[in-house]
């Protein structure tokens, strides 16, 4: 599927702030006139989603991710999927689910939870999504999914196949109950520069 009205930027590698810009049209395609620049250009592309009232940039993947030649040109394409996700890089490139345990009780162990995410409508890439089931990576922000397309979710979480409860974090003097799901979007609490989901962990009480 082409994508239009992406922002793709060639960066002047010789020279501070001297990009050039341009947007893909309805085929998805872009040029950029290089041809009388005698230097290097990194070209990145950046696609805007619009989610609860903002805009959202993504970045995209080159399929080849080396600098182009001025004089010389060449030809960058680049798509729409997810950055993939490492120990050394847990955040991808869409939204994250971060997860913590209930303040005082270490009875959840992160490292061994599941969760379903169930899309709730469409969501912000126009999709109404799938089923994501997902295990929690260890990040410098704590326990965290990574790579979530932002939108509502139906949250369930489970621990060696055990239910567990959960509800959203509480920020400030807001709180929220516990129960064995979870329905609710994205918001860009504690200033984070891109929506993410904040929720807390706990094993129910009436095990």
């Amino acid at each position: 599927m082409p994508l239009p009205g992406v922002e793709v930027v060639a960066d002047n590698t010789a020279a501070y702030d001297s990009n050039l810009i341009t947007h893909t049209d309805a085929q998805g395609n872009y040029r950029i006139d290089v041809r009388n620049a005698p230097v290097t250009f990194n070209v990145t592309a950046t696609l805007p989603l619009r989610y609860d009232g903002s805009t959202i940039n993504v970045s995209l993947l080159p399929e080849d991710p080396q600098v182009v030649p001025g004089g010389v040109g060449g030809v960058r394409n680049f798509v729409f999927k997810p950055k993939p996700v490492s120990r050394q890089d847990p955040y991808g490139s869409l939204g994250c689910v971060f997860v913590e345990r209930e303040a005082g009780n270490f009875d959840v162990d992160p490292a061994q939870v599941e969760l379903t995410l169930t899309p709730v409508g469409k969501l912000a890439d126009g999709t109404t999504g799938s089923v994501n089931k997902t295990r929690l990576v260890m990040s410098g922000s704590g326990w965290v999914a990574a790579n979530v397309m932002w939108g509502t979710y139906t949250v369930t979480a489970s621990m060696n196949g055990q239910p567990v409860e959960l509800r959203r974090r509480i920020g400030g003097m807001e709180t929220y109950e516990w129960g064995m799901s979870y329905t609710g979007g994205f918001t860009w609490d504690y200033q984070a520069v891109r929506p993410n989901m904040y929720l807390e962990l706990r094993l129910s009480k009436n095990r």
